[in-house]
């Protein structure tokens, strides 16, 4: 980002309003195990339980004479289990900033040496160079600045499902649900410093939007589950009619340069531009673009078969992965993928890089 961006940034965030009363305070809640004393046993108890031991021993070494004669295989006990991997949040090369929801609470680390977990928050992002973080928190729509006193907090009227900062740090895209209503999530776009927000379309599907890379128009799933582009000059909505969509949309995601959307349905996956290429058939759990080139996350080696939720930023990705019982985020470059996060017993739902 450019410093004359970064100058333009901190001028709106200064005029921007007081964030509410405790917004940005990391909710940093851990629990004491208290150790029980144990009660001492009585001497009879001592007593047979040393006998039970000798004999075990006895056995055992029968046990080893005889399978040594290669007469008999015995084993006692059972296989000690392993202590849960447990790897907390890095930085991977070539990315300023990473993002994960772990548990429903947000965990960060920036190049800059910001480093915040355990906030409770329905959605977040980095904005580009990872100088800020948007989160969902309660019924708002909160910004803060690592390190510094900056931020706001805007009352989004439910909660956040989803956010997309636009590639000029200027505009913010996000999705708000209301429970009762016909058509559930309201596509809002709010200024970089928390004001003039303003809902621009409604949707039937909770998908992430995608900026374009102009920061003039975001991409989004309409009330009839087709693309729809929002042009914020002209204020106009323009349909992307897809035949087939098997399931409806599941990602999007705009080049870095350019105008071509890259759309995910349960089947395919479709670049859309002057014309339409169908880029992948199949499912696919992640669309991206590395250092300019679409990314199916199904189709790129030293990725796990199941991958919940992909990132992309230049030439780095990042990839959401488990077995039930530990979450798992890889990243790094094509082929050089390393866990930079690894949690048990907690589901990992939101992933970005910056």
């Amino acid at each position: 980002m450019s410093s004359e961006l970064e100058r333009r940034l901190e001028g709106m965030l200064a005029a921007a309003p007081e964030p509410d009363p405790g917004a940005g305070e990391e909710a940093l809640h851990r629990s004491l195990r208290s150790l029980q004393p144990v009660a001492p046993a009585h001497r009879g108890l001592r007593t047979v339980a040393f006998a039970f031991a000798t004999v075990v021993v006895l056995l055992a070494i029968a046990a080893g004479s005889l399978a040594a004669a290669g007469g008999l295989h015995v084993s006692f006990g059972t296989k000690a289990k392993q202590a849960p991997v447990r790897i907390p949040l890095t930085l991977p090369r070539g990315a300023n900033g990473i993002a994960a929801i772990v548990g429903g609470r947000l965990s960060v680390v920036t190049r800059s040496g910001f480093r915040l977990q355990g906030l409770p928050v329905s959605a977040a992002t980095l904005s580009p160079h990872a100088l800020y973080v948007a989160a969902g928190i309660g019924k708002s729509l909160v910004a803060l600045r690592p390190n510094a006193h900056q931020a706001w907090s805007h009352p989004a009227g439910g909660p956040v499902t989803a956010i997309a900062w636009a590639p000029d740090g200027l505009r913010i895209a996000y999705l708000v649900w209301h429970q009762f209503d016909r058509f559930p999530w309201a596509l809002h776009v709010i200024w970089g410093n928390g004001t003039h927000d303003t809902v621009v379309g409604r949707s039937r599907n909770p998908v992430t939007p995608s900026w374009r890379a102009d920061s003039l128009a975001v991409a989004y799933v309409g009330t009839d589950y087709q693309p729809t582009i929002y042009d914020l000059a002209h204020a106009s909505h323009h349909v992307v009619h897809m035949r087939k969509l098997f399931g409806g949309v599941s990602r999007m995601a705009f080049a870095p340069t350019g105008d071509v959307l890259a759309v995910s349905t349960g089947r395919r996956t479709v670049l859309v531009g002057k014309d339409r290429e169908t880029a992948w058939h199949g499912a696919t759990e992640g669309i991206g673009w590395l250092d300019g080139r679409l990314a199916i996350a199904a189709d790129l080696p030293g990725l796990p078969r199941h991958v919940y939720a992909f990132a992309t930023h230049g030439g780095t990705l990042a990839a959401l992965t488990g077995d039930g019982h530990t979450g798992r985020v890889l990243a790094g470059t094509v082929g050089h993928l390393r866990t930079v996060l690894a949690v048990p017993g907690k589901p990992i739902t939101g992933l970005d890089l910056g």
